[in-house]
């Protein structure tokens, strides 16, 4: 009880309200008005940083008893009633019950409130199935350290433990986060300033419609700045956790590795430089037991593809979960802008098409202009190419992270300039 009351009490303020006062204001030549800089709330990240603490604890504990209960017995009946019968559906509660519990109601909190959840997931279907990364299941020790975060560790084959990270590199780490945290903030302050709509467009942020205004050059402008906008964001999210582990003296591999401007094919895009998190979890958690149990690259590829599609509606789903707490005794919602719902499907859709992209790769590559390009233009230009092919769908993925107040109540975490 005295812990849950400090835990409650910890969590007391939401920050699901932007009331910040300006720290500095100042005048821009040949710009009517005032200008100010809102600092962000600290509150916030002490929050996010023991919440993800709070969560490492429970993973480590799921840790010792998934390595003693289904690693040690794989194989045996026992270990997959205790995988698929207890551990696999606590895990898929475990979002929900926290938010509840803490009465999370910044929806970034929400968003990592699934951190446990899917490291207690994917890890047990490895375990269940063997598809763990080498050295892990080595000791109990090492599974643990395994546990402890999201983020790939980089093992060494010589120690046959976790690499040390070396000055230069904490050095180059912290320089990346600093450099992402500023480019989110400048592009935060710039699409809070119009709506997150710079430019007229016709198609809703919430459409899963298939129409030729999918093409119009409003919505491709638009989508493009909403790339950006989940590009810094969730770079700075998922990097944030890699340099905690980094700040413990432990390598970890890069989450993106420069996707909007090195990547050359749409599958070195999903698969080598875009949040290499998901896709580490969605390969030994989906891809490899699937091969294994199925004998099928190709159905292997699309159990993956069908998994990630549901597993970001799962994630969706805790963002957005509407708590008591938003409507009356009579089941009405006292704000319609908090009890947002978001539809499920549009990001499985955004998947698939993402998927049928990679499908005609093959195809496409054999084409004499499409050569001609890829030997000819610059690296960074192929990459925009890339990403303008995602372009016409990109709503069905972040759409309701505009719609659904996700990135305003992110921004409370960092710098905004705001014009009076």
């Amino acid at each position: 009880m005295v812990i849950m009351n400090f835990f409650k009490r910890f969590f007391e303020e939401n920050f699901i309200l932007d009331d910040r006062e300006p720290s500095v204001t100042f005048q821009i030549p040949t710009f009517d008005g005032d200008f100010y800089v809102l600092a962000p709330k600290l509150g916030a990240w002490k929050q996010l940083l023991f919440f993800n603490f709070l969560q490492t604890v429970i993973q480590i504990v799921c840790a010792c008893f998934i390595y003693e209960g289904i690693v040690k017995r794989r194989g045996t009946i026992g270990s997959y009633i205790i995988g698929w019968g207890f551990v696999i559906p606590a895990s898929l509660y475990l979002p929900f019950y926290l938010i509840n519990v803490l009465d999370l109601r910044n929806k970034l909190l929400c968003l990592g409130s699934s951190t446990a959840s899917s490291v207690i997931f994917f890890r047990c279907i490895e375990a269940m199935y063997g598809t763990s990364p080498d050295f892990v299941e080595l000791s109990i020790y090492n599974y643990c350290g395994y546990y402890g975060s999201l983020v790939p560790y980089i093992w060494s084959a010589k120690t046959k433990q976790r690499e040390r990270i070396t000055g230069i590199q904490l050095i180059r780490s912290f320089m990346e986060r600093l450099f992402n945290f500023i480019a989110l903030s400048l592009v935060l302050s710039i699409l809070i300033h119009y709506d997150y709509k710079p430019f007229e467009d016709t198609v809703e942020l919430t459409s899963l419609t298939i129409t030729q205004d999918l093409l119009s050059l409003g919505n491709l402008y638009n989508s493009y700045f909403i790339a950006l906008l989940l590009y810094f964001a969730l770079n700075n999210m998922f990097e944030l956790n890699a340099f905690g582990e980094n700040l413990k003296g432990l390598a970890t591999e890069p989450l993106f590795d420069a996707p909007l401007t090195r990547s050359k094919t749409p599958t070195e895009f999903w698969t080598k430089r875009w949040n290499h998190m998901t896709h580490r979890l969605l390969k030994g958690g989906i891809f490899e037991p699937a091969k294994l149990c199925f004998k099928d690259k190709k159905v292997a590829m699309f159990s993956t593809f069908v998994a990630s599609g549901l597993y970001h509606e799962y994630v969706w789903a805790a963002i957005f979960y509407n708590q008591e707490y938003l409507y009356d005794e009579n089941g009405v919602c006292a704000n319609e802008e908090n009890c947002y719902e978001f539809k499920f499907g549009r990001v499985t859709a955004f998947f698939a098409y993402t998927g049928i992209v990679m499908l005609l790769e093959r195809p496409m590559r054999k084409l004499a202009a499409v050569q001609w390009l890829s030997s000819h233009l610059p690296t960074v230009v192929v990459a925009q190419l890339l990403v303008c092919i995602h372009l016409p769908v990109v709503k069905w993925y972040g759409g309701d992270w505009v719609e659904g107040g996700v990135f305003n109540d992110l921004s409370i975490m960092f710098v905004l300039l705001r014009k009076g």
